[in-house]
């Protein structure tokens, strides 16, 4: 009895590896990366652009989010995408958009540009006690003190001001506060602090502190504060 033949196994074998078309196609996958990263440059120094030469400040995100969008109508003209799949677009749109994010970023802060409002931090009062100039919340009728705000900025604070009110009726207006050196006179010590000495103290009261603060690049920043006295 003769045994039946089983059928013949196929064989399988990758398809011949075509060095010039994948190098073709690499050359081509760089160089559309090199421009996208070129692209976004273009793109981040519109942005900034327009953020020191016009109001659109806060759109210029929006620009930016779009931008790599763009891509898909700029590349068709320059390179052959006919054969792009999803995964080839995405690639150059996501590095358009974190070049752009980065330089963007560089170019919004110092030295190029200042984008950032100043910081206010503590506010501190300060009497003297037994020859010594010492912090406290505790401050009694006619009694000198200094008033010392922390101010903050990445770049360079320009202004320190303050108005203020007592109870409900102005009590002064755009009072400039000075910066405090290292070497003070009332041995405080610390960074960034601004300060205003009131050399006659205030009447007994509840004040109401407004603080405003400017930067070079006109940033501005306010902070209200409550000073009770006596």
């Amino acid at each position: 009895m003769s045994k039946k033949k089983g059928k013949r196994e196929e064989i399988f074998s990758f398809p011949e590896f075509n060095k010039e078309e994948y190098r073709a196609k690499e050359t081509r996958d760089s160089i559309i990366t090199i421009f996208a990263v070129f692209y976004a440059l273009t793109i981040a120094v519109i942005c900034y652009s327009l953020v020191r030469m016009t109001p659109l400040g806060g759109w210029v995100m929006f620009i930016g989010f779009a931008s790599p969008f763009g891509l898909i109508k700029i590349l068709p003209l320059l390179f052959d995408t006919s054969e792009f799949e999803r995964k080839n677009w995405f690639g150059p749109m996501m590095m358009s958009f974190m070049a752009w994010l980065g330089i963007f970023i560089l170019l919004s802060n110092p030295p190029f540009n200042d984008i950032a409002k100043p910081k206010f931090q503590q506010v501190e009062t300060f009497v003297e006690m037994e020859g010594q100039w010492n912090e406290t919340k505790v401050i009694g009728i006619d009694t000198p003190f200094v008033l010392v705000i922390s101010v903050k900025d990445n770049w360079e604070v320009d202004n320190v001001q303050f108005s203020a009110s007592k109870g409900n009726s102005g009590f002064l207006n755009s009072q400039v506060m000075e910066k405090l050196e290292t070497d003070n006179e009332f041995g405080i010590e610390g960074n960034s602090l601004y300060y205003y000495f009131f050399e006659n103290g205030l009447d007994v009261a509840s004040y109401s502190f407004t603080f405003t603060a400017s930067d070079a690049e006109e940033n501005t920043n306010s902070k209200t504060v409550s000073l009770t006295i006596g």
